[in-house]
């Protein structure tokens, strides 16, 4: 391509540039003009006009109000744009107004913007079928030159069904964050089978297959481990003798030693409440010089198991020498040796 002819291109697309931009002006001039006041257009050009007022502002108070109308504005003009119009799910042939959904959710933003109300975007989404079958609803009750009036018998079971299927959506959506709630807060339930369940179905990916699979031994080997390395501290330094004396009175340590096993693995966890440390001391059968140490976890909450669910650790005590003695005192004394098996079920 030579110059002449790069040129020539140039000065084309220039003056079809422009030919564009100034349709387009006119097109936009246009559609300004023929805006009437009384109309959903002139309510979004308000809104759009107090957010560019919005933007303008500095202070916090004076945007916020300023936001009141803005989003006012926004929803009057979605819900006046969409009146009346219904869309068709395709294959099903359901029919809904999608205005109303469009509507309830601007609505839902605005009041979650603002911290009123609506605090929590979960409550949001609850609320949202909630906003959209009051804005579906209420077209039922206008009547020509803004008057009111009641449905007919027809109209009236078709609000009933509206405001039913809605607050269904509703509840669902609360039902889903509940459940994940409750899992959050207590993660043994993901152990659980949900075979006889009506509502809960597990869903997991190929990857994902063993994850919540051994939800239960985790925990609970988590939570014997943790009261193992408990006892091996409060062992730390003390011989043989102060050893067997301060096991024989694990039973009244009890309390305290559950109370620092569940601060260090759960912490706050509301689940640290629903299981219980146990912690046994008997003589060794095959050795008298050697004690037996059973610990003991237990789910105190609910389970699909009946039988419940509890994991065992066995650990043996037992009486050494001290290793490298620095007195003749301590060649006298004899230290322990804590040995422990790993859990099994029971």
């Amino acid at each position: 391509m030579n110059r002449l002819t790069q040129i020539l291109l140039d000065i084309v697309l220039l003056k079809n540039a422009g030919q564009i931009v100034r349709n387009r002006a006119q097109r936009t001039q246009a559609w300004f003009t023929s805006i009437k006041p009384f109309s959903w257009e002139a309510m979004l050009m308000l809104s759009l006009f107090s957010w560019f007022v919005y933007l303008l502002l500095q202070g916090i108070y004076a945007k916020q109000f300023v936001s009141i109308f803005a989003w006012s504005f926004l929803i009057i003009s979605s819900d006046w744009a969409f009146l009346g119009q219904q869309a068709q799910v395709p294959l099903l042939g359901f029919k809904f107004q999608q205005g109303a959904w469009i509507t309830a959710a601007i609505l839902c933003v605005a009041l979650l913007s603002n911290d009123f109300i609506l605090t929590q975007w979960q409550t949001a989404l609850t609320a949202w079928p909630i906003f959209a079958a009051l804005f579906a609803a209420y077209p039922q009750f206008l009547r020509p030159g803004l008057r009111w009036g009641l449905p007919g018998a027809a109209g009236r079971q078709d609000l009933v069904l509206l405001v039913l299927v809605h607050c269904l959506i509703a509840c669902w959506f609360q039902f889903h964050f509940l459940i994940q709630g409750r899992l959050a807060d207590y993660p043994y339930l993901l152990n659980n089978s949900f075979e006889d369940s009506l509502f809960v179905t597990r869903i997991r990916l190929n990857s994902d297959r063993a994850v919540g699979e051994n939800t239960a031994s985790r925990q609970a080997a988590t939570l014997l481990t943790t009261a193992e390395a408990t006892i091996r501290q409060a062992l730390t330094g003390k011989n043989w003798s102060e050893a067997y004396s301060w096991l024989s009175d694990i039973k009244s340590l009890q309390p305290d030693l559950n109370q620092q096993v569940m601060k260090a693995v759960y912490d706050e966890q509301p689940e640290g409440h629903l299981w219980q440390m146990t912690a046994d001391v008997g003589r060794n059968a095959i050795s008298s010089s050697s004690l037996d140490l059973i610990l003991t976890a237990r789910w105190l909450g609910a389970s699909s198991r009946p039988e419940g669910y509890a994991l065992r650790q066995r650990c043996l005590v037992s009486e050494t020498s001290l290793p490298n003695p620095d007195s003749f005192a301590q060649m006298q004394q004899t230290g322990f040796q804590l040995t422990c098996q790993a859990p099994v079920e029971v």
